[in-house]
């Protein structure tokens, strides 16, 4: 598993306007090789991360140009631009 982790900051009553505009990106979000999940979590006021995972690093760098599209047409609704990390998993706990 390979994860990308994005932060987003935005006004506080803008949230519904950012996840508005990643439902609008389903599907190319849906055509992307790999990836298995992409959750969104409110961290603070104005402030969310993005949670991708995807099935491997290869495939996570083979889409990067999508994924910076994808930030790009989102940057109308934040305070800054996005900031991310990525990493394989190391450790793993699931119940």
């Amino acid at each position: 598993m390979y994860y990308r982790m994005i932060r987003l900051h935005f006004e506080e009553d803008r949230l519904e306007d950012v996840t508005s505009f990643l439902e609008s990106e389903e599907d190319r979000m849906s055509s992307i090789d790999g990836l298995l999940s992409a959750d969104i979590a409110t961290t603070g006021e104005g402030e969310a991360m993005i949670i991708a995972a995807f099935d491997s690093a290869s495939n996570y760098e083979a889409s990067t140009w999508v994924i910076d599209a994808i930030l790009d047409g989102m940057q109308p609704h934040l305070t800054s631009t996005p900031h991310g990390h990525e990493g394989a998993v190391v450790y793993s706990f699931r119940e």
